[in-house]
């Protein structure tokens, strides 16, 4: 089961990570922003989202629990991710895997435009557009529909996930969106108490998940 959440999490970080030139690009358009998510269903939990630098610097941070057959686990995940470079955090072992952002080479020498490179981003992820729309905290949302199920996407940002995977449904919706405001530094650091592995990223970011999202069945 943790498995699959890292899934959906490390999702809502590579929709907006396609973009990433600290002197030519555009992943947001808007420079900072702290967006909240609640999580229902068998995993229930936040996610908090932190933008500076227009997404050259992300950093974002998921605490849940999941009941299933009767079982509970507790989950804590943290990734940060600045330019080239991805961090993910893992409380539980103290530890902190360093790694190659796997689409920074790809989109390093985009214009900015976020619009399309979020496209893109879900047309590679094996997504494809509805031609619906939905509406979350009053914004309008393109709803994009895969193999796992659907994201709805706004400026860039995934503001709500529907999922199902091995029958299990989750869903993730964004609670408060705050643009252009003051965003803690701290969150784009990682634990100075942790061991870093270097030249590692966990399973489930690597590709960019191109693989787990475009060739599920």
């Amino acid at each position: 089961m943790k498995k699959l959440s890292l899934i959906l999490f490390t999702l809502f970080i590579t929709l907006s990570a396609y973009a990433q030139k600290k002197a030519n690009y555009k992943v947001f358009p808007f420079k900072t922003g702290i967006i909240e998510y609640e999580k229902t269903g068998k995993t229930k939990g936040t996610h908090i989202k932190y933008i500076d630098d227009y997404g050259y610097k992300q950093g974002d941070y998921e605490e849940t629990v999941t009941k299933i057959f009767g079982m509970k686990s507790k989950d804590k995940n943290g990734t940060v991710l600045i330019g080239p470079t991805v961090y993910a955090i893992d409380y539980k072992n103290n530890t902190v895997n360093k790694g190659k952002n796997p689409v920074y080479e790809t989109y390093a020498n985009s214009n900015g435009d976020y619009d399309k490179l979020g496209k893109e981003a879900m047309t590679a992820l094996g997504f494809s557009d509805t031609g619906k729309t939905g509406t979350v905290l009053g914004n309008k949302c393109e709803i994009w529909k895969g193999n796992l199920g659907e994201i709805w996407i706004w400026k860039g940002l995934a503001l709500k996930s529907v999922t199902k995977i091995l029958g299990i449904k989750m869903e993730e919706t964004a609670t408060k969106i705050s643009l252009d405001v003051k965003v803690p530094q701290d969150k784009f650091e990682v634990p100075k108490n942790m061991k870093v592995i270097k030249n590692h990223v966990p399973e489930g970011m690597e590709g960019g998940l191109k693989g787990l999202f475009g060739g599920q069945k």
